[in-house]
């Protein structure tokens, strides 16, 4: 069991995907200013007009589940029909790049309702063998993830019957989510992580007041973590990643190193791709560049050679 690289992925990582929109123009927002988007100004207007207060999704999302049941309804349909419509413009994005960065020991775990990170993953798997590649788990549900009592996968890939919705693990306190299967079954692949991870990645998480409880779990699990060495935390300048680190300092206590990334591209993963854990505490490890504006062909001229080297080491393993 090779050391591990911990990725746990927020709105922010999904805005800095896509931060001129999706390929058909739709943007992703965070949960504080989620209803400004225009899938939700008929709803807005109508619970408005019932006197429900707007300003605030997670109290909302708490006092419609109390008081109005078919409303509340309403709320996660849209919220489930806005997140899986996004969809990845053509070009090669960061969540491709991060996608390619990883390696098969390490893991992408995405609190996101949004499926860009499965698209990624599926687009990359054309180029690069899946067992080559990062494992994905999604604790708070995924619009477009779907399951079995085998397997869970994407309806953007299996049409057939006999599968099952991915619940959203919407802001409401009265519901237990991990009583579901598949809530259940991300949150073991989590856990592992968490316990297991060399260097631990937040990427556009800032850990929101509805994710205390989570953020709780993780901190008990991290607390028995006993080789984690960093952990960065990258948002989309340095003062936002600077004030996620004091709202995450819990975490600091297991490792002695916090360290906050202005944006993408001063991370580990963007400067050394597929040898993050290798780059931990080398002083000699070289950094290589890599332009953000590289296209896939050009990032594969860089990665393929390791991931050659990877898959040589699994193919003499056998």
């Amino acid at each position: 069991m090779g050391f591990k690289h911990l990725v746990i992925l927020g709105a922010g990582s999904t805005i800095a995907t896509i931060p001129n929109g999706d390929k058909n123009g739709e943007f992703s927002y965070t949960l504080y200013n989620l209803l400004k988007d225009k899938c939700f100004t008929s709803f807005v207007k109508k619970v408005q007009a019932k006197d429900f207060q707007t300003d605030d999704v997670e109290a909302l999302c708490n006092q419609l589940y109390k008081e109005n049941r078919p409303l509340y309804d309403e709320f996660e349909s849209l919220v489930r029909k806005k997140y899986a419509s996004l969809e990845l413009p053509d070009g090669f994005t960061i969540l491709d790049r991060l996608v390619l960065s990883l390696t098969p020991n390490d893991a992408i775990i995405s609190f996101n309702w949004d499926d860009l990170v499965i698209q990624a993953y599926q687009r990359m798997s054309e180029y690069v063998p899946e067992e080559m590649l990062p494992i994905l788990a999604f604790p708070h549900g995924n619009a477009q993830a779907v399951y079995n009592n085998k397997h869970y996968t994407s309806k953007r890939i299996v049409t057939s019957p006999g599968w099952f919705d991915s619940p959203l693990n919407m802001p409401v306190d009265e519901i237990d989510y991990k009583s579901d299967v598949f809530i259940n079954s991300q949150w073991h692949i989590l856990d592992f992580f968490m316990r297991n991870a060399q260097m631990v990645t937040f990427f556009g998480y800032r850990g929101p007041d509805s994710d205390e409880q989570d953020l709780k779990h993780l901190d008990e699990l991290f607390a028995k973590n006993k080789i984690c060495d960093k952990i960065e935390i990258i948002d989309k300048n340095l003062e936002l990643a600077m004030q996620v680190a004091k709202r995450l300092e819990r975490f600091k206590m297991q490792t002695n190193w916090l360290y906050p990334c202005a944006d993408f591209w001063h991370s580990s993963i963007a400067k050394h791709p597929r040898r993050t854990l290798s780059a931990i505490g080398n002083w000699n490890y070289s950094t290589k560049t890599f332009a953000n504006e590289e296209t896939l062909a050009e990032f594969m001229s860089h990665v393929g050679p390791l991931i050659d080297e990877e898959q040589e080491l699994l193919d003499n393993k056998v």
